[in-house]
């Protein structure tokens, strides 16, 4: 079961639900998948979801600064 504070004192349910929704709003907007179906996956698969996105984020990032290197170097 969820703890109902953080270790802080604030109530969990509402930061987890804050959590949650966020985590859908990214896979959707990132995967242009509709906000209800991101609704359907599962908490793990939503975990790992974000693990890629973020993943291919830092991917991408690697490869502008790279790109960017060569151009200053020229």
């Amino acid at each position: 079961m969820d703890p109902q504070f953080t270790s802080d004192g604030q109530l969990y349910a509402p930061l987890r639900f804050k959590q949650i929704v966020e985590e859908r709003y990214l896979i959707s907007k990132y995967l242009n998948t509709s906000y209800l179906d991101v609704g359907e996956v599962t908490p793990t698969e939503r975990r790992y979801l974000i693990e890629f996105l973020i993943q291919d984020k830092e991917a991408e990032n690697e490869q502008y600064e790279e790109q960017k290197r060569q151009l200053q170097s020229k």
